[in-house]
């Protein structure tokens, strides 16, 4: 069996999460400046990240005639969700670390003061508001090579489960699909 499909849809999933990488770092003082924003983005960005894999999956089985077992469906998705996450955490180590030295401070900033102001609308005491300050540092915002191969570690942790969902609704097997019943024809 060729995994040409899951390769190519990879590909496509790493794409995608470079430009939503590249795209939140463009935008990011519009995209964080709410919670209720940056809530939004991380809906949409999860939602994406799921429907890549369910689309090749489905794709990989169309193109080997309707029939997938779970081990080549569970192969094939894991292999697209694996492939976005590498993109992924190829620019969130790239973004601050190679393409703007500047950034981590700037979302740090960001950050700290949009967090500082929500909770200052819900009425949260000050000590409380300062401790939860003192937990956001600026080494969140800009991770090293082992950092983010830890976070790749882990979002591969998830894309395992998650794909082991996802091939559970991508498989068919053979008894599954109904053939036309054929009989005397009158």
């Amino acid at each position: 069996m060729s995994f040409k499909t899951p390769l190519k849809y990879g590909l496509i999933g790493a794409l995608v999460a470079c430009i939503l990488g590249f795209l939140n770092y463009l935008f990011y003082r519009q995209l964080f400046s709410t919670i209720t924003m940056m809530s939004v983005i991380g809906f949409v960005t999860f939602a994406i990240t799921i429907f890549i894999p369910i689309w090749g999956g489905i794709t990989f089985r169309r193109e080997n005639g309707g029939v997938l077992s779970f081990q080549n469906a569970f192969i094939a998705v894991f292999l697209i969700y694996s492939m976005s996450v590498a993109g992924s955490s190829l620019m969130s180590y790239l973004i601050p670390n190679v393409i703007d030295k500047d950034y981590p401070e700037q979302v740090f900033q960001l950050v700290k003061n949009t967090t500082s102001e929500m909770m200052e609308k819900l009425g949260t005491p000050q000590d409380q508001i300062d401790k939860a300050m003192e937990k956001v540092t600026i080494e969140k915002f800009k991770p090293s090579i082992l950092k983010t191969l830890q976070g790749f570690g882990i979002s591969l942790l998830v894309a395992a489960a998650i794909s082991l969902i996802i091939a559970a609704f991508v498989k068919r097997n053979v008894d599954a699909i109904k053939m036309p019943e054929t009989g005397p024809s009158s």
